[in-house]
């Protein structure tokens, strides 16, 4: 992810829908240095939008480094930034679902794809090494002309013929060549598709190529990412939670917000959350506009760490910090989250490298380095729960044929019984656990979570993959229902 390193001069944080230039009481942050696209040469970044004039020819985002003013060029391209699912360019449809809420964008007919090279030296790279296929190029609504690269027009552009794998094929005269079109996070980019009236701030984060002049960055293309809107979806009644993590919490965000239903509005980042590294890039936006009326967040869950398992300490732990001094920020209550175990499947333990590097994802990382590390930090803030899942897993019964036989699995033969990704039904105690903590420290002892949705259908047996063999039925339902059996896991 590339974004613009800004420096914060002065910053007095507070205006509304409708602020306007004039009356900010804010001053535009200056880049130290720019950060330029590594493909392209193109100045980046990107961050939450707010707004600086009612007309939205231009506004502000806001990330971790800062806030920059942005001013969209006359002609400037506005597009969509989403994941697409396989099938949907030829489809004719993009669909982006955002929590809850299901975006639908039609496609033409035709679409184009073009792709710039960073100078002359990687045009002569790209035709030396024979035309091979290449990443970051962005799909076009309007026509773009076939076009081959050359040292003084660097760079390539066609007619999107169908998707490859992770390629486009793209159609130049009569030869077919392979771009990617994936950007941050997977997501494709698809230019003209949006105007700019569709720029809204607070519920979509801008990722914009441009320059900058003076002290403010031109834009000459945005991709948008939709955000969730709370509006029309939010219970005014009940608080705001965001719970942060990477496909972990993927696996047991049904059971969570299961289990918080009725007491609490649920929201997670629309990205796996992955490394410290990408929190500490990312916070900002993910946090959105919590200072504006209605978006503040009342708790706040997180964790990083199976991405982690080949970092310093020093590392990890700066990342740690740097992303709880945001979190404070909001005034939520917080919770951290210990990184569940690596199964007994994966490789045997192993000590620090030479480097002070974790060893990676074998047996014990967790437990002897990424968890103590992390904890280690929250000790300085005894304000911040903790909600141990990796004590659940590793003590419950429930997961005892799980931790002795999932595993990293080999090239050509998938491992039955799992890898450290807690799918299915083993999900359940973990999403249960975490939202007892979080009505716990928002002061709700006495809430009652709501009833698992587990059926007797679902608890059969005879029905359970390898991974839940030998499951204890009646043991499962009390685990899951017993306040007391799940509060000894937290503090």
């Amino acid at each position: 992810m590339h974004r613009c390193i800004l420096s914060l001069f002065s910053l007095l944080w507070g205006f509304s829908l409708t602020c306007t230039a004039q009356n900010l009481d804010l001053l535009t942050v200056k880049p130290e240095r720019s950060y330029g696209d590594p493909y392209t040469g193109d100045m980046v970044c990107n961050g939450i939008i707010t707004p600086l004039d009612q007309d939205m020819k231009n506004f502000y985002i806001r990330n971790a480094d800062g806030v920059i003013e942005v001013l969209l060029e006359p002609d400037a391209q506005i597009g969509l930034q989403s994941r697409v699912q396989k099938g949907g360019f030829e489809s004719g449809a993009v669909i982006c679902q955002i929590g809850e809420q299901v975006h639908r964008f039609e496609l033409p007919e035709v679409l184009y794809v073009r792709r710039t090279f960073r100078d002359a030296q990687a045009v002569r790279d790209y035709l030396d090494k024979g035309s091979k296929p290449v990443f970051d190029g962005k799909l076009y609504v309007d026509p773009v002309p076939d076009h081959l690269p050359s040292e003084q027009e660097p760079w390539i552009s066609g007619r999107f013929v169908r998707e490859n794998g992770r390629f486009m094929d793209v159609s130049v005269g009569d030869t077919v060549y392979q771009i990617g079109t994936q950007g941050h996070d997977g997501q494709h980019r698809i230019m003209g598709l949006l105007k700019r009236k569709d720029i809204q701030p607070f519920t979509q984060r801008a990722f914009v190529h441009g320059r900058m002049v003076g002290n403010v960055f031109h834009a000459s293309e945005v991709a948008l990412q939709f955000l969730e809107d709370p509006a029309g979806k939010d219970d005014p009644t009940l608080p705001r939670y965001l719970f942060i993590g990477d496909s972990i919490s993927g696996n047991y965000d049904k059971s969570l917000r299961a289990a918080l239903h009725g007491h609490l509005n649920v929201y997670h980042p629309p990205t796996n959350c992955g490394p410290v590294r990408k929190g500490v890039e990312n916070i900002v936006q993910w946090l959105g506009a919590y200072d504006q009326p209605g978006l503040q967040w009342d708790v706040i869950s997180f964790n990083f760490g199976h991405w982690d398992s080949r970092r310093t300490k020093a590392d990890y732990q700066a990342g740690l910090e740097a992303i709880i001094s945001e979190l404070k920020k909001t005034k939520a209550k917080l919770v951290f989250v210990t990184t569940t175990p690596i199964p007994r499947g994966y490789p045997e333990p192993q000590d620090l490298r030479s480097d002070g590097t974790a060893p990676g994802r074998v047996q014990k990382t967790i437990s002897r380095f990424i968890n103590p590390w992390a904890l280690e930090v929250m000790a300085r803030y005894p304000e911040i729960g903790i909600c141990d899942q990796h004590a659940l897993l590793a003590s419950e019964p429930f997961y005892a044929t799980w931790m002795d036989a999932a595993g990293a699995a080999d090239r050509d033969k998938k491992n039955s019984y799992g890898d450290l990704h807690i799918g299915g039904i083993l999900a359940e105690p973990a999403g249960r656990l975490l939202a007892r903590r979080v009505l716990d420290i928002l002061g709700y002892e006495e809430a009652a979570l709501a009833a698992s949705s587990l059926t007797a259908k679902d608890l059969d047996p005879d029905r359970q993959r390898p991974a839940t063999t030998g499951m204890d039925v009646d043991d499962l339902i009390d685990l899951l229902n017993n306040d007391e059996r799940l509060r000894k896991y937290n503090r």
